[in-house]
């Protein structure tokens, strides 16, 4: 009988000490009575201003781009351009009479040879009908236009920074809208200022 004591003892010892140090553990090591979750961080979206032409057309852009409306250029109704010192590439609304053979937004697409190769995606301009185009190669671009009143209107952007400018693109295409061309004005002019909205500072400036 004897003989069976001592193991019982020594297995009570050790079951003590397990006990005792399974109990130090748990009050050293508590366990969380719910996860913890990490705060998410809202990114504060940009404010944006309104660009509004004489030539009969408005949109909007984020702030803190430069733009450069290419007063040189009187061959088209318009030319745009916006840039940023810290994101190379850069989106540029154009007004252009449409080339020999296109009389709408279909055959505008057929009929431009930078765009033979590229995506095609039916969308919207001001609830006209338009064309999102993507071209590929040396110079990634985006292009979204439509042909209205006779004349071809695009916003293009310059995809080397290609997060930052599809993301100015798509606010300016969004937003675009056709107004009626004030009293007295030629919507044909290309010697017209643009005028930016009140919230807006000087065009030939840039915002910072």
């Amino acid at each position: 009988m004897k003989k069976f004591v001592l193991p019982i003892l020594v297995g009570l010892v050790i079951g003590g000490l397990a006990s005792i140090a399974y109990i130090w553990w748990i009050r050293n090591n508590p366990v969380p009575t719910e996860q913890k979750i990490a705060p998410t961080l809202v990114t504060e979206q940009p404010r944006l201003l309104t660009w509004t032409d004489p030539n009969g057309f408005t949109f909007q852009y984020p702030d803190g781009l430069s733009v450069n409306k290419h007063d040189e250029d009187k061959e088209h109704y318009a030319q745009i351009e916006f840039t940023h010192p810290d994101h190379p590439g850069n989106v540029i609304v154009w007004g252009k009479d449409p080339i020999m053979g296109v009389s709408d937004t279909d055959s505008w697409v057929t009929k431009e040879k930078r765009f033979i190769g590229a995506a095609v995606l039916d969308t919207e301009l001001d609830g006209k009908k338009a064309k999102k185009l993507m071209i590929e190669g040396v110079t990634r671009m985006a292009v979204t236009g439509a042909v209205v009143g006779g004349i071809v209107w695009t916003v293009e952007a310059r995809l080397d920074d290609a997060d930052f400018w599809m993301t100015v693109h798509d606010a300016m295409v969004r937003s675009f809208a056709f107004i009626p061309v004030k009293q007295g004005e030629s919507e044909a002019s290309a010697e017209s200022v643009p005028a930016v909205s009140e919230d807006a500072a000087d065009e030939e400036e840039t915002i910072e």
